[in-house]
Order: C-alpha cells, then sequence, then structure tokens
C-alpha cells in the first residue's frame, strides 16, 4: 500500500512539465465536430477501486468503467437549443434530452429530461468534480436527472433556478399526478475577495409515492422536504467548498411518522503546482430515526496531463457510528472533449 501511495505521488510530480502545451489534435477536435449549432462531447473514464480491508467498501476491490458518456447539443436559429445526453455503461442509457429556448441571459426556459440545478454537489458534471466520488448527503437526498420544465436566469450577479418536475426520476410519467418543485437562487460576488466567491440556498417539495430519495436514499411514500445552502470560493491556487443540506421524508421505513436526513461536507483544496491539486474533504450524515451518524474523510489529487486527459487519486477513510472503520484508495482516468 505505500508503494502504490508513493508510486502515485511521483507519477504527479513527473507529469506536471511532462506535457506540451501545443495540443494540435486536440485543436482538430474543435475544428471538426464542435459547432455552435452541433457539438459532440465525450467522457470517458476508467476506474480502480481497492478496499483496503479486502470488503465491499466502494466496490471492492475492482476495476470499473465509471462513464462513456456522448453529448449532442447546440444552438438553433432563433435562440432554440437542443441536447441529446447518453451513457453507455449505466441504465438509462439517455441521461439529458430536452429543447429550449433563450428569451435573453435572465430568462432561459428549458423543457425535458435535465439535471436539476439544486445542489452545489451535484451541478458540475462528472468530469469537472473536485473528487471522484460525490458526497452521500447528495446521493441520498437529490436525485441526478427530473423530467419537466425549469426556468433559470442571471440577473446582475443573482443566479437563480426553478422547475417543476414529475418528482420520480427521468424518462418516467408521473405516477400519482402530483409534481415535485425544485428551487435554487445563488448570487456572485464580484470584486469583494480575490476569485469567484457564491453563496446559494436551494429547496424542493413535492408528494413523490413509491420513489426512491436521490441515487441510494430510502424509499418514499408521500411527501418530501429538501433545503439546504452552499458556498464556493475558488482562486488560481486556493478551493473552499461547503455544503448543508436537509430533507424530511415520509419513508416506507417509518409510516408513523417523518425521516429525517440531514448532512454537511466541507472541501479545502490548493493547486501546489501548475498541473496538480491537492483536496481535502470531511462530510457528515446523519438519520434521526434510524439514530446514527456516519462521517468520511477524503484526500483526493488532480492531475492534468493535457486539456482532455486527467488523472484523480484519493484516499478514503470511513467512520460509521454502528459498524467497524473502513479505507479505500480510488483512481480515475479520465478523457474528455
Amino acid at each position: 500500500m505505500k508503494n502504490t501511495l508513493y508510486l502515485s505521488f511521483l507519477l504527479f510530480l513527473l507529469t506536471n512539465n511532462m506535457f506540451a502545451q501545443d495540443e494540435p489534435l486536440m485543436n482538430q477536435i474543435k475544428s471538426t465536430i464542435q459547432k455552435e449549432s452541433f457539438t459532440i462531447n465525450a467522457l470517458l473514464q476508467s476506474g480502480f477501486r481497492y478496499s483496503l480491508y479486502n470488503n465491499d467498501f466502494q466496490g471492492g476491490r475492482t476495476f470499473e468503467a465509471a462513464n462513456a458518456r456522448l453529448d449532442i447539443h447546440g444552438i438553433l436559429d432563433n435562440n432554440f437549443f437542443y441536447r441529446l445526453h447518453f451513457n453507455f455503461v449505466s441504465e438509462p442509457n439517455l441521461l439529458d434530452v430536452y429543447a429550449g429556448y433563450k428569451f435573453s441571459d435572465s430568462f432561459i426556459l428549458t423543457a425535458g429530461s435535465m439535471k436539476p440545478k439544486q445542489s452545489l454537489d451535484y451541478i458540475p458534471g462528472p468530469g469537472s468534480t473536485d473528487f471522484i466520488d460525490r458526497t452521500h448527503i447528495t446521493g441520498l437526498l437529490v436525485q441526478s436527472r427530473e423530467l419537466g420544465l425549469s426556468a433559470e436566469g442571471n440577473i446582475g450577479g443573482l443566479n437563480y433556478f426553478t422547475g417543476i418536475f414529475n418528482g420520480n426520476k427521468h424518462l418516467a410519467p408521473n405516477n400519482n399526478n402530483t409534481f415535485y418543485g425544485i428551487g435554487r437562487l445563488q448570487y456572485n460576488f464580484m470584486d469583494v475577495v480575490p476569485g469567484d466567491l457564491q453563496i446559494a440556498i436551494q429547496g424542493s417539495y413535492g408528494d413523490c409515492d413509491s420513489v426512491q430519495s436521490g441515487s441510494n436514499g430510502p424509499k418514499l411514500r408521500g411527501e418530501r422536504t429538501i433545503y439546504g445552502g452552499d458556498i464556493r470560493w475558488e482562486t488560481n491556487k486556493i478551493i473552499f467548498a461547503a455544503e448543508y443540506m436537509e430533507g424530511l421524508l415520509e419513508t416506507v421505513d417509518f409510516l408513523n411518522t417523518s425521516e429525517k436526513i440531514n448532512g454537511y461536507y466541507i472541501t479545502t483544496g490548493y493547486k501546489a503546482f501548475e498541473k496538480t491539486h491537492f483536496l481535502a474533504r470531511l462530510q457528515s450524515w446523519s438519520f434521526r430515526e434510524a439514530n446514527y451518524t456516519n462521517n468520511q474523510f477524503t484526500f483526493g489529487i488532480n492531475q492534468t496531463f493535457t486539456s482532455l486527459c486527467s488523472f484523480q487519486f484519493a484516499f478514503d477513510a470511513y467512520f460509521p457510528e454502528n459498524s467497524d472503520k473502513e479505507y479505500g484508495v480510488s483512481l480515475l482516468l479520465q478523457i474528455m472533449f
């Protein structure tokens, strides 16, 4: 294990000046398949997981095809736009499928299957995340895709997102004739501190029967209310991000009361070299009725090779309240254009 960490660290140091800045093949891609009216983007991610205690923590000890995504999108005449987004290594393969109209920068209307802009942790695409894995509290509460209608825009430094959705994940018809509302308000502070500073609040509400909360949360039997806030500050050297989220959920596990799930994460990062970021994240999540709290610490290194190729390393230490500690290493090689 020590040899693995040492070799990984050595790789990051050696590759900082290993690749030339001139990238003619990247320019060839952009000139060939990336036009304003029709653009193709791709994301390829291959990963490796290694549980130190030889158990199933984060998948155990395994290689994985994390993503094989193809994204087709463009802008049409008279300010219409469209998107088709696929992932060929998971079901359902079709992720985003929507059309929209841009009235102005302050009002953009979108209809179809999309990623709601609710949680700070979920807004970036998988090719642009700080860590290999997203946070546990997001996975417990927030859906990655929804089917419906949204409006968003930017008014000065204020960004807003609001939408009404079926509430039972994307591509599925409404199963109870009620809708799920999602909203987010974010303010971007300009010239207050060095870099980019943003602060936001968000919330959602709806009656969502027989739907799983998030990607790995409990099964719902009725109403859910989610709310939270987040902050992110980023300079050319430093990253600081934090988010708190809480959900009151009517679940099938507790028929006479609502389960409260709440949690937070704090991320710090430092760009030690031109192409190397070191990051650390502490996260915690709790269940009120199930009566437990879990914590996890992650140390990560993000290494850029070229504008299209990058590598991520993560060491996770998991501290569950009612079971033994677990540790694991994750690696991810990425090509994105």
